[in-house]
């Protein structure tokens, strides 16, 4: 026990007392991932509010037509004069869209039906080539197709409001549901790989491993011990890359969706969060500690272990559609705890599901740490020969 202890000291110090590696795999992942989306979040925001006002001179507008443009995103005023200085207007971008409607256009459409019935036409002039102008045209002629439909109109389709009956609620946990189990799995994977090898390879390329393995430590210790730093640093990372993605998830969604309310998650849904999420790094130290104990250096390491993301990535995106299945799917590693996040986001927690889901993975990590042991009693394999 003694040697185990001491292993967790010497790499939480070699960690905690590396300040660059502290900044950049505790500090720096959480802050980037929430300066990125909250800066995301302010650029879709700004380009959904985007400049709603446009301008546009209309000839002979009817009452019956006007009353359509009330709370359009669009300023009228009536055309007066000579046509071509209102088209010179919208060709320079000072005026949005110029519109003539026919004098007699009432009279004309109150015979709408007749055999003889000539539909009258309205012209918009626009200018394709400024992005206001052809966003003017379009919302001008969305409001008259509106006004069309209405004077022909046989049946309405949710005439009014209150047919929506989906909740902030609902809409919150669908998007997190959606988001969070891959790119937490992404994170905590990248924050375990940004440790392991350095720690498994890395000692065996500068040669300190075997001074470490001719100690009378046994090696099950040395094995267990790096296996549990490894797990705590690793989920430092991970907890901080996923405060940023939480608090930042507001921000973020506010482009497209305003009123996302976390409050929904009580006390109990995080410390299934946080209990998956320890597992979880357990499992993925251990796995990436076995790969590492294979390559002779970090660079080796580094090419063995990732095409392990890209696994990761497509069990994160599988889950979204996987949630909520039969309970001996959560015991399948790493898939077993996406399908959890999925749950928790959802507010879909199985009591039982979470158990599978917490015992599969401490078990497969500890027989991969029971495999980390026997290779360290390997000298094949920890010496090269």
């Amino acid at each position: 026990m003694k040697g185990m202890l001491a292993i967790i000291r010497k790499e939480f110090a070699r960690f905690f007392l590396d300040r660059r590696m502290l900044l950049t795999t505790v500090i720096l992942p959480g802050v980037l991932i929430y300066l990125v989306y909250t800066l995301m979040g302010t650029f879709i925001s700004g380009l959904a509010a985007g400049d709603e006002s446009y301008s546009a001179a209309v000839r002979n507008m009817p009452q019956s037509v006007s009353v359509y443009f009330q709370g359009a995103p669009i300023e009228i005023t009536a055309a007066e004069g000579d046509d071509e200085q209102y088209k010179e207007r919208v060709r320079e971008g000072s005026l949005d869209i110029y519109v003539v409607f026919p004098e007699d256009f009432e009279e004309v459409i109150q015979g709408a039906g007749g055999a003889d019935y000539a539909a009258p036409n309205i012209e918009i002039y626009y200018n394709s080539a400024e992005e206001g102008s052809a966003a003017a045209y379009s919302a001008f002629a969305a409001v008259l197709d509106a006004y069309e439909q209405a004077i022909s109109n046989v049946f309405n389709v949710n005439r009014g409001e209150g047919y929506d009956l989906g909740s902030v609620q609902s809409v919150t946990t669908s998007i997190l549901s959606a988001v969070v189990p891959m790119v937490l799995l992404v994170l905590l994977f990248s924050g375990c790989m940004a440790v392991a090898p350095e720690s498994i390879a890395g000692e065996k390329e500068r040669g300190t491993f075997a001074t470490m393995l001719v100690t009378p430590v046994k090696r099950s210790h040395i094995a267990v011990g790096k296996i549990i730093s490894l797990s705590c640093i690793s989920l430092l990372s991970g907890v901080s890359s996923f405060l940023g993605l939480i608090l930042s998830l507001p921000n973020l969604m506010n482009g497209v969706f305003d009123g996302m309310d976390l409050s929904m998650f009580g006390f109990g849904h995080y410390a299934a969060l946080l209990g998956v999420m320890l597992t979880t790094v357990l499992l993925l130290v251990a796995a990436i500690s076995c790969v590492s104990a294979l390559a002779k250096s970090v660079k080796e390491a580094n090419s063995y272990v990732g095409p392990m993301n890209i696994i990761v990535l497509v069990v994160g995106l599988l889950s979204s559609f996987g949630g909520g299945g039969s309970p001996f799917l959560y015991l399948i590693p790493v898939y077993n705890s996406a399908m959890m996040i999925t749950d928790v986001m959802s507010l879909a927690v199985s009591p039982l599901a979470l158990v599978f889901t917490l015992l599969s993975n401490i078990a497969f990590a500890c027989g991969l740490v029971f495999l980390l042991t026997r290779m360290f009693k390997s000298e094949r394999i920890m010496f090269n020969k």
